[in-house]
């Protein structure tokens, strides 16, 4: 039940957040995520890890996209509150996507190489979908946006999950209080 709840959470929140762009209402869709940023931080057992987990994923997003701004690899238009920097939006869905990691997508710890993999292969994936629904641009040859894609996630992925680890001591230790009052 707790990752059925994990995995409806963080897809309502990227779709909030991705489709709140799409339709320019930007920071209608990122404080929607918010919310549901906090629903999960409500329910969880362990609302102090979550919360450090959400906001180094958070920081992680805010580094990795600003080097993808500044490589000229991907351009975002809606939401962009400083020149350079990503939107806010967006580093919404990376805290919502550490909020998987104790969660629904606890099998990123499985092995070493499953967050490497996840990384560079779901990273261009899902900023492919991101593309086509337009709230992001790829580079004119997509090439060099995927390939930087799959270089900076198959580094943040695994850092984040490390993290997450070591926070809990062992990997998917994370519980929701509903499932804990059971």
């Amino acid at each position: 039940m707790t990752r059925a709840i994990n995995y409806t959470l963080y897809q309502a929140g990227w779709f909030a957040c991705v489709l709140g762009a799409s339709w320019h209402w930007p920071w209608t869709g990122a404080a929607l995520g918010a919310v549901l940023l906090a629903a999960h931080l409500a329910l969880s057992s362990r609302r102090a890890d979550e919360t450090r987990l959400a906001l180094l994923a958070g920081l992680a997003g805010v580094v990795v996209e600003s080097v993808q701004i500044g490589l000229g690899t991907l351009t975002y238009d809606r939401g962009v509150f400083a020149s350079g920097l990503p939107p806010g939006w967006l580093i919404v869905v990376w805290m919502q996507f550490a909020t998987t990691l104790r969660f629904s997508m606890r099998w990123l710890d499985a092995r070493w190489w499953v967050p490497i993999l996840f990384g560079a292969i779901g990273g261009p994936l899902a900023y492919s979908i991101a593309a086509g629904l337009d709230v992001v641009q790829l580079h004119p040859a997509t090439w060099p946006s995927v390939l930087s894609l799959a270089v900076l996630w198959s580094i943040a992925v695994p850092l984040i999950v490390t993290v997450a680890r070591r926070q809990d001591g062992k990997p998917g230790d994370g519980r929701y209080l509903i499932a804990a009052a059971r």
